[in-house]
């Protein structure tokens, strides 16, 4: 048997690399291992395993039967050569039809260079070298493409017979091949939406430099293959390259193909990211000077906010999302960077104006062109902070948040007090409920007035009715400051307090028996209550540093 490629195989190399897919690329792995010239007393007896070449001024005549009797006696592939070749449709038709793959080429070609390409792809695959020498192939004949992103993509799943779609890191589409015959728009964001919910499941948000196959199962039951490609560079995730593997049959050389696109993928993204980053340091200095009230007039500020098309003539509100121990967490610029680019996608299609930014570890969310229905809704916003929290857990699942909300306002020069009660409300409603808590400012009650008092009287407060409670917890390791806070926490139901601190009832009274008698106090009294309530908060303020 004669030594063979495939037309794939061929194609990773000069001059076949610079051909056009016309059509019948379901055969790439037709074999070949001869190339023949069309002239017309060519014998169909010839052309078992052949790319055949035809050339615009050869004396053809009717190509259409001509390229059914090449296909009929076991034509690999066929390439039309010729500046201006010109095919007809149904010529495409045929060769998707016969899945031989149809191939052209506009400038002059001898078929020595053929032969010669031939045999050069013969011996490196002998030598297991072919994929090594496809790896570094092609990104000079990428660049020629321009930082034109659909043109780049289209040309890759043209090659693959796969639809392909660039996100950004939050699984955002930036970009998506033209051709909807594969799958139409509706189809790929299903199917983005898919991948990205089963890779922040099975990879609990990590971040995974390599590329990995996702099996999913599309809305009519079937399954589909996706090919994830990481876009990394020096640490930092710009997206992932995502191929949906409908025929489920990528090799080697798609592999390789992938991966090339991807690296100038990586290019063109870093370059925008980039601008982008430039533009934003000058974003970040407007909304710092919003959020901390820098800036002479209200209307100089609405004229610098529409630079970016921002309209700050209209009420605003503002929400303020933050990662539940955040201290803790081994990366925390990109935790940041992920729930920004996620709380972004959520909210864009919700409202006309959305600005989310980080500040100081928190991501501020400034919902802009409010209606008169909503300005004093505080259920609504509320709502739209469960909804949030939702949408994260689906995505990060090992991480909670907690949404602080900040009082609505009808003027540009009130949005920084918005902005401080959110921030109170964020960190000081951890002391009202639990991790993943929504907490608007209205809700905060006393503790909003305890946010304005120095540390010393804050201190002096908490001492003055805890201190014995709190020697005796260090000298005996009691925790009897915990089971009063719970106690507090559950409004004095018994049976919550016990079930929270997992304790017996009989337990709990014990131990609330055990305070009273230390803090020489009756704990059925209103105000005692009160005092020692507003204590508690106050001491898991300070211990907290707030």
């Amino acid at each position: 048997m004669r030594p063979f490629c495939t037309v794939q195989e061929l194609m990773v190399l000069d001059p076949l690399r610079q051909s056009t897919i016309v059509g019948g690329w379901a055969g790439r792995e037709n074999q070949i291992s001869q190339v023949v010239t069309a002239v017309p007393q060519l014998a169909a007896s010839d052309l078992t395993n052949s790319l055949v070449i035809i050339r615009q001024e050869s004396q053809v005549q009717d190509t259409e039967a001509t390229l059914r009797t090449y296909l009929h006696f076991g034509a690999a592939a066929i390439l039309f050569i010729g500046p201006e070749t010109v095919l007809l449709p149904c010529l495409a038709v045929i060769a998707e039809e016969g899945q031989m793959p149809l191939l052209a080429i506009g400038k002059p070609l001898e078929e020595q260079e053929i032969i010669f390409a031939l045999e050069l792809v013969i011996t490196l695959k002998q030598g297991n070298r072919l994929i090594h020498f496809t790896e570094y192939s092609d990104l000079n004949q990428l660049a020629a493409i321009g930082t034109d992103l659909p043109p780049l993509l289209t040309k890759l799943a043209v090659y693959l017979q796969n639809p392909v779609v660039l996100v950004n890191p939050a699984f955002h589409i930036i970009s998506s091949s033209t051709d909807e015959t594969l799958l139409d728009r509706i189809e790929r964001e299903q199917l983005t939406r898919l991948v990205r919910f089963q890779h922040y499941r099975c990879k609990a948000g990590e971040l995974f430099a390599k590329p990995y196959l996702s099996k999913l199962e599309d809305s009519n039951g079937g399954s589909v293959s996706c090919w994830v490609n990481p876009l990394l560079r020096d640490g930092q995730l710009y997206g992932y390259l995502l191929v949906f593997d409908v025929s489920d049959h990528l090799n080697p050389l798609d592999i390789c193909r992938i991966k090339e696109t991807g690296i100038f993928s990586l290019q063109v993204l870093a370059h925008r990211k980039t601008i982008e980053d430039t533009e934003k340091k000058y974003q970040d200095h407007f909304l710092y000077d919003l959020l901390y009230n820098n800036f002479v007039t209200e209307e100089s500020l609405i004229q610098r906010a529409r630079h970016w098309n921002w309209d700050f003539s209209k009420p605003q509100q503002i929400l303020i999302m933050e990662p539940d121990d955040l201290h803790l967490l081994t990366n925390k610029s990109r935790m940041l960077r992920e729930l920004q680019l996620n709380v972004e996608d959520f909210l864009q299609h919700k409202y006309r104006q959305v600005i989310v930014t980080e500040q100081q570890g928190q991501i501020v969310i400034i919902i802009g062109d409010i209606t008169d229905d909503n300005k004093t809704a505080k259920q609504q916003w509320k709502s739209l902070g469960k909804s949030l929290q939702a949408y994260m857990q689906e995505i990060i699942t090992d991480v909670t948040f907690s949404v602080g909300i900040g009082k609505f306002y009808t003027t540009i020069a009130d949005l920084c007090r918005s902005y401080q009660e959110a921030k109170h409300a964020l960190d000081l409603g951890r002391f009202i409920q639990e991790k993943g808590h929504i907490t608007h400012f209205e809700e905060l009650g006393i503790i909003r007035l305890l946010s304005h008092m120095s540390l010393e009287q804050l201190d002096d407060y908490y001492k003055e009715y805890l201190a014995v409670l709190i020697e005796y917890d260090e000298k005996n390791d009691t925790n009897f400051i915990e089971t009063l806070h719970v106690y507090f926490q559950q409004n004095g139901d018994l049976n919550l307090t016990a079930e929270k601190l997992f304790q017996h009832a009989n337990t709990l009274r014990y131990r609330l028996k055990k305070i009273e008698e230390l803090l020489e106090t009756d704990l059925k009294q209103l105000e005692n209550r009160i005092n020692l309530s507003v204590a508690c908060k106050i001491f898991k303020m300070r211990k907290t540093n707030l």
